[in-house]
């Protein structure tokens, strides 16, 4: 098989094709952005392209802060559906750590990161060897770019992601992946309900490690990226656990 690379040199982050995906509410994103486009995505330029998949509310409009600076920008905006799927209280009883929101809300993010894949499929015009998945309030302290393999980015099915908040799962505000990652990670609300009746809990964290871990994606749970969530009344600073440290010293970091 011929690689997308044929020269078998792997290339450098900017000449390469990044789609970054945005879901969610805009709430804080007018005071994250600049922590965003210069930790992160100047990395990626020029060859940068942006999907914004959005509620349709007051702070919708924060997203014509990327169109000042970038040219290939995709915008939508919805409104909350009315047949979310939400499972019962229970499935969440035995999760590692308590969940930091109620289960329609958790279901909701799930619900809107499936809407931006299928707006980011829709909508893209050529093939993305990296792809980012960014919370619109992850506000950046620190963030160090990196790579997989030669063969793991050919082959596209690969994932970064903090090495930190992962809550006995996988941190899942930021994440740095491949392009075979894209449908097991976005479209995490499909499949919820058989890892429920497989034993998950209903836990965000989890429901990741178990979806990804299902598509045999090769996860790396070591990305040097700090960052803090923006709310309305202030920064939420990053959530390191114990777990988190030993196991980063445990694999050598």
């Amino acid at each position: 098989m011929v690689g997308i690379f044929p020269d078998r040199v792997k290339p450098e982050l900017g000449k390469m094709n990044t789609a970054v995906i945005i879901s969610g509410q805009m709430r804080t994103f007018s005071k994250c952005y600049a922590s965003q486009k210069w930790m992160v995505y100047r990395h990626y330029e020029p060859n940068i392209h942006f999907f914004v998949s959005c509620k349709n509310d007051e702070d919708a409009a924060s997203h014509e802060m990327i169109e000042h600076d970038y040219d290939n920008v995709h915008v939508e905006r919805y409104e909350d559906p009315h047949d979310l799927l939400c499972p019962i209280e229970h499935c969440g009883r035995h999760a590692p750590y308590a969940n930091a929101n109620n289960h329609r809300n958790l279901m909701l993010q799930h619900w809107g990161n499936k809407k931006a894949c299928q707006f980011f499929y829709d909508h893209k015009s050529c093939n993305f060897d990296v792809i980012i998945r960014m919370r619109p309030d992850n506000f950046f302290h620190r963030f160090t770019p990196k790579l997989p393999c030669l063969a793991d980015l050919e082959y596209g099915n690969w994932a970064f992601v903090p090495w930190w908040g992962k809550f006995g799962g996988i941190n899942d505000r930021l994440a740095i992946m491949g392009s075979k990652c894209v449908v097991p990670y976005f479209r995490l609300y499909d499949e919820i309900f058989e890892l429920l009746e497989n034993g998950c809990p209903f836990h965000p964290e989890s429901l990741l490690a178990a979806i990804l871990s299902k598509y045999r994606v090769n996860v790396r749970s070591d990305l040097m990226a700090h960052f803090s969530t923006m709310r309305r009344d202030g920064l939420r600073w990053p959530e390191v656990t114990t777990e988190d440290v030993a196991e980063l010293v445990a694999n050598g970091q």
